[in-house]
């Protein structure tokens, strides 16, 4: 089990700057440096989203100036399938980024 208020408070302070309009990569890069080489865990995501709907590995992912993944245009019990690759797909793309500060 890994540091799951560390991704609670990376979280919040992504989605607060995003929603404030501030976030750019730069800025993210500053919040994400802190977190360097310590064991950041997801499992502390208390899913919070964006006044747009997105989430922190949304918000990631596209400040990043990487393309985020489509969603599934269908409701999630009608195709978890799709949903479950959506979400596999934003979390590769997540993790390349994270990667590039060590998170474990």
């Amino acid at each position: 089990m890994g540091w799951n208020q560390g991704y609670e408070i990376f979280e919040k302070t992504v989605v607060q700057t995003y929603d404030a309009g501030k976030l750019d990569k730069e800025i993210l890069s500053i919040l994400m440096e802190p977190y360097r080489d310590t064991d950041i865990d997801s499992g502390g995501s208390v899913n919070l989203t964006s006044k747009d709907g997105k989430g922190v590995q949304e918000i990631v992912i596209e400040t990043w100036g990487l393309e985020v993944p489509k969603k599934p245009i269908v409701k999630y019990d009608e195709a978890e399938e799709a949903w479950d690759a959506y979400y596999e797909e934003v979390g590769t793309k997540f993790n390349k980024i994270t990667d590039l500060f060590g998170w474990c």
